[in-house]
């Protein structure tokens, strides 16, 4: 998530670090040509995949046990999904829009009465994202990491928002004698989801052995608090 851009275009963005340089993102199949009967079955293989990462990694996964727990056959699979990647491209395309709640409103985040309850809000919100989708969450992390480009514009479908809903607040906290650029509030505000993102990732993979979860979501918000102080 370091080094996405606030906008296209922007000259105040932050330059994108480079990933290792790959072959156009691999699309997968499309949904449009089937009708009512094979959506219920793509779905179907989605929902097994979604209960199969219940309990075992996403790496295990394999086409003949999806199409297993989904009660057909690995022919089937491959009418809707090219492998195993493709269905759980779909699956962490499907979460990507949960974030969207974040923001709930213009004032949220901006009126200073209720600053440390919004922080916490906001902070708790992208956590409980995590509870619910940390399996999928971790494989598109991954992904983008190894310079996967197709889960990389879903981890910046995700971010980009945000990121704006947070350099905007960040602007317009500053002192007016002490403005704050726009590259510079787009900085701290990758610097604090990259942070945010990487604590909710560690603590749903190794939550023994981290601090209580209370403990550094209330670190979380009082570090976004004095973001947003003026």
């Amino acid at each position: 998530m370091i080094g996405m851009p606030l906008k296209k275009n922007d000259p105040d963005a932050i330059q994108t670090v480079a990933a290792p340089k790959r072959s156009a993102p691999r699309a997968g199949k499309k949904v449009s040509p089937f009708g009512r009967k094979g959506k219920e079955t793509r779905r179907q293989l989605m929902d097994a995949t979604s209960k199969l990462l219940a309990v075992a990694s996403p790496l295990s996964l394999s086409a003949v046990a999806i199409s297993r727990e989904a009660q057909t056959s690995p022919a089937t699979f491959y009418v809707y999904f090219n492998d195993v990647e493709d269905i759980l491209w779909a699956l962490c395309e499907a979460v990507t829009d949960e974030t969207s709640h974040l923001f709930v409103s213009h004032d949220f985040l901006r009126d200073a009465a209720k600053l440390e309850a919004d922080a916490q809000a906001f902070v708790r919100g992208y956590c409980d994202i995590w509870a619910h989708h940390g399996p999928l969450l971790l494989y598109r992390n991954m992904e983008a990491d190894r310079g996967n480009r197709r889960f990389n514009q879903l981890v910046l479908r995700v971010a980009l928002p945000i990121l704006e809903g947070l350099t905007d607040r960040i602007i317009e906290a500053a002192p007016a004698d002490q403005p704050v650029s726009r590259q510079d509030a787009n900085a701290e505000a990758v610097v604090f989801i990259s942070a945010i993102d990487r604590i909710a990732a560690a603590l749903h993979t190794w939550p023994q052995d981290s601090l209580m979860p209370d403990v550094l979501l209330r670190a979380e918000a009082r570090v976004l608090v004095r973001m947003l102080q003026r």
